[in-house]
């Protein structure tokens, strides 16, 4: 690689991983999706949360009981081609790209990480607690030392419905 182009090339992806808001769905039109299908995300909602077994849930995997699980080795899960079916519906219906259950929260992913969002996610999250680092938009957000996570990344959250949130977060 050039040497010339690598200063450029750095301060390209530093100003990607700083300002990623904008390049994710927008907060109004997931406000508006989750209006419109409330009843609908109450109802996944509840069915992952009875089946403590699902841990991550995606158009071709499944980590169900502690495995992991490709679209073809579905049978084999422990889970019924009745409820992948149904869950699968769920997440064209509710245009999601993943569902993943830890701690108590259940996020509901939108918008997977890519290079041309600076592997950022956004989405729902129902957390029974109410998380912290919460912010009036996400849309324009920019990472802050203080949205720092446990885990290296930056989180933040925007309000929704009661214990439903919209979520960004930052790798």
């Amino acid at each position: 690689m050039n040497r010339s182009i690598i200063p450029v090339f750095c301060m390209s992806a530093l100003f990607q991983a700083c300002s990623v808001g904008g390049r994710h769905t927008s907060d109004a039109a997931l406000e508006r999706t989750f209006r419109q299908h409330e009843a609908e995300f109450e109802a996944f909602l509840a069915d992952v949360q009875a089946d403590q077994e699902l841990t991550t849930l995606q158009p071709e995997v499944l980590i169900y009981a502690g495995h992991y699980w490709k679209v073809n080795e579905i049978g084999h899960s422990g889970l019924a081609q009745e409820r992948w079916d149904r869950y699968q519906q769920r997440l064209r219906d509710l245009g999601l790209c993943s569902v993943i259950q830890s701690e108590g929260r259940v996020e509901f992913r939108v918008d997977p990480g890519s290079l041309s969002n600076g592997d950022s996610y956004k989405g729902y999250e129902y957390n029974p607690h109410p998380p912290p680092r919460l912010k009036k938009s996400l849309d324009g957000y920019r990472v802050s030392a203080d949205d720092r996570d446990r885990y290296g990344g930056w989180l933040a959250y925007k309000p929704l419905n009661g214990n439903w949130y919209l979520y960004l977060f930052v790798n």
